[in-house]
């Protein structure tokens, strides 16, 4: 099943637990703000120690930094749907939660020629005159699990404003990482037999060091707070 199947797959779930008890079902929609950007979230009671919450979250940032002896601009695009449970022990405000997180952030780049105007790749060293520059993309698993504990059920009787916060980790497992040569039109790449294909090698090479970097975050942490009204 593909992540977009399974995203809708949680909604489908959603609704059809709406649909079945109309009367009973207590509902809230909570805004939130925290590491995974700006969010809204969908809590639905499912029982006195059990909620259910749908969320979606966005962020965007940027951030010059040196990744394998190459610095970069880049700019990371955080967007995140969330499908999670909550347990709540003895139908307090205090919670552990699990579920899964579509994960569609990506971190896109562009290298910044070094002033010794030679590039380390993968080991060799490249003029910038016939490498020009380069575009990284990285991107995760699309869908992923989620652990955490938190405080707030925004669905708990005798109230219609609440608070919460979260504090958990996304699985989001190895970056996938793809390096894009601009290379200029006088380049010798363009017209030295074998060159294109040694090329080819050292940006292969290149891009698992920069994998071999991103799995220090393969663990990203999550902390939100935010506000809840119940219907």
């Amino acid at each position: 099943m593909s992540a977009i199947d399974l995203k809708k797959a949680g909604f489908t779930v959603l609704f059809l637990v709406l649909a079945a008890s109309p009367g009973a079902a207590q509902v809230a929609l909570g805004a939130k703000a925290g590491t995974l950007g700006a969010g809204a979230e969908l809590t639905v009671g499912l029982s006195r120690q059990l909620n259910t919450r749908l969320g979606l979250n966005a962020f965007n940032y940027s951030e010059r930094r040196e990744a394998s002896d190459i610095e970069y601009d880049g700019e990371a695009s955080l967007r995140t749907a969330t499908a999670l449970l909550d347990w709540h022990p003895g139908g307090h405000g205090f919670r552990l939660t699990g579920g899964l997180v579509y994960n569609d952030t990506e971190v896109t780049g562009e290298s910044l020629p070094p002033v010794s105007g030679v590039y380390d790749l993968g080991g060799v060293p490249v003029p910038v005159s016939i490498l020009g520059t380069l575009d990284a993309k990285a991107d995760f698993d699309p869908v992923v699990p989620y652990v955490g504990l938190g405080w707030g059920n925004a669905v708990a009787e005798g109230k219609k404003v609440g608070f919460f916060f979260d504090l958990g980790v996304i699985f989001q497992g190895e970056a996938d990482v793809e390096l894009t040569p601009n290379i200029p039109a006088n380049s010798p790449i363009n017209t030295t037999p074998g060159a294109r294909d040694a090329l080819e090698i050292l940006l292969s090479r290149e891009e698992a060091d920069l994998e071999d970097e991103a799995a220090d975050y393969d663990l990203y942490p999550v902390v939100a707070i935010g506000l809840t009204y119940r219907f």
